[in-house]
């Protein structure tokens, strides 16, 4: 009688462990879809960053379910369990109060674009006060940058139109990580890109994350499993055969 009892106590352990292991496997990943060459429905694998993403989450025994929202819907989205990972967020303190941050899996040089013609160079924050500077709205530049009030911010809703403003002469500045900038301006302004010019110092150099919602139970366990899978494609040549993939569409963003 006792053996009895003690299968049906183990075959109940069993039954309560594995379907909340197999609900915790499942992930709704989230980008923009609109963050080229780094995040786009229209490029392969869904861009640089998302194919990292899922490759690591696939690695560490997840299945990723990729769909795109506004940042603004994504930010809500995490904040209340709606989506389990935010795949290209970058890093702020009002953000990781409800997203669990992994290590950076990429680097992102955040740098600023003027038109040629004018003969503004940025070297230090100071000599941003008398110009006028496209944003794109919700965007996570830098805290500095952000919650300075003597800047003059400009918000408009992507980087094409901010670009389009700095061609009118409407806005002094805009800002962008280069690769974005680079592959946004061959892309969509091909027949302007050579009046525009990416600034070489960069306003800060931050990383390209994971953030987990905290709504998720398992947060801790995802960003830990994540860093491993990514610290593990680097070592074994994956992370740098996908960069390599993907250079051809920063490179070249005007062919096929």
């Amino acid at each position: 009688m006792m053996k009895f009892v003690h299968r049906i106590a183990g075959l109940l352990a069993g039954v309560a462990v594995f379907p909340c292991t197999a609900l915790a496997l499942d992930l709704n990943v989230v980008h923009s879809g609109s963050w080229p060459p780094y995040a786009s429905e229209n490029l392969p694998e869904q861009g640089l960053a998302i194919e990292l993403v899922t490759t690591a989450l696939t690695r560490a025994g997840y299945t990723p379910r990729v769909q795109t929202a506004t940042l603004t819907a994504i930010l809500e989205g995490t904040g209340t369990g709606v989506y389990d990972v935010f795949a290209t967020p970058w890093y702020t303190m009002e953000r990781s109060q409800s997203l669990d941050f992994s290590q950076p899996y990429l680097e992102s040089s955040i740098q600023f674009i003027k038109r040629k013609d004018t003969a503004f160079e940025y070297s230090r924050f100071d000599d941003l006060e008398a110009m006028k500077i496209g944003v794109v709205e919700g965007y996570a530049y830098d805290e500095d940058f952000n919650d300075s009030t003597a800047l003059e911010k400009i918000a408009a809703g992507s980087l094409e139109e901010n670009l389009h403003k700095l061609i009118a002469g409407e806005i002094d500045l805009s800002l962008d990580d280069a690769l974005v900038l680079r592959y946004t301006l061959h892309r969509s302004l091909p027949d302007r890109a050579a009046d525009l010019q990416i600034l070489a110092t960069p306003l800060v150099t931050r990383g390209v994350n994971i953030g987990v919602s905290r709504k998720n139970p398992d947060h801790a366990r995802i960003v830990s499993d994540f860093d491993q899978a990514i610290a593990e494609m680097k070592q074994d040549g994956t992370h740098e055969a996908i960069i390599r993939k993907h250079k051809q569409f920063i490179e070249h963003p005007t062919g096929p």
